[in-house]
């Protein structure tokens, strides 16, 4: 029964890859990517907060947040 539950949840996620989301400081001029909202990196934005994905973050050059490495 396990071996069946693991293979159906490599089935099942193969074909829909997990997209992780953070968040960045308005859509532009944004240097760093954060893992939650409310991350201290966050506080001083005056942008607004925007959600994207991990990948598109890191096509834009974006690196982790200090606060949260």
């Amino acid at each position: 029964m396990k071996s069946i539950v693991i293979l159906l949840f490599i089935f099942l996620t193969s074909f829909h890859p997990i997209v992780t989301k953070v968040y960045i400081c308005g859509p532009r001029g944004a240097k760093k990517y954060h893992y939650t909202e409310n991350c201290r990196g966050l506080s001083a934005c005056k942008h607004g907060i925007v959600k994207t994905s991990l990948s598109q973050a890191q096509n834009y050059g974006l690196t982790l947040c200090g606060w949260e490495d």
